[in-house]
């Protein structure tokens, strides 16, 4: 009897040494900070010009909620590549893409209050943010290109 309850503390104790290491395996994934940088000016890209034509509606993958959602995507891929270093254009790049995803990130919330198409104020507001995140995406992208 005694027997029965030690091969199933040992079973237990591979299989918890087992989902360990399973779980710290993806961790160690190496990651190229050009590509994901380039695939956030990418997205953040077309989820900039979604957000210049907002639509009223919140259904759709060029909603205000679902353009958030991407660009909240986009923060995570920025975050997983924030520690690895990288030159200074690189450096440079990565910066001007995290000030534009937040500002972008910003517009959509705008976008998502109910009164942002009667409100003058918050659509400057969302404008400008825009306008801002947009000038950042293009000097990310000549970082990038340069």
């Amino acid at each position: 009897m005694t027997a029965i309850y030690v091969v199933a503390a040992l079973l237990v104790v591979v299989f918890l040494f087992g989902a360990y290491r399973m779980m710290g395996s993806g961790a160690t994934v190496e990651e190229d900070p050009r590509a994901v940088l380039v695939a956030v000016l990418s997205t953040a890209t077309e989820a900039a010009q979604s957000l210049d034509g907002t639509p009223v509606s919140d259904d759709g993958a060029g909603s205000p909620h679902a353009v958030r959602r991407r660009l909240d995507g986009c923060a995570q891929a920025l975050e997983r590549i924030a520690g690895i270093p990288v030159d200074a254009t690189l450096d440079e790049a990565r910066t001007m893409l995290e000030l534009a995803v937040d500002e972008l990130t910003w517009s959509a919330r705008l976008a998502e209050a109910p009164g942002y198409a009667r409100d003058e104020a918050l659509r400057t507001a969302g404008t400008s943010l825009r306008s801002r995140g947009a000038a950042n995406l293009e000097h990310a992208r000549s970082q990038l290109d340069g």
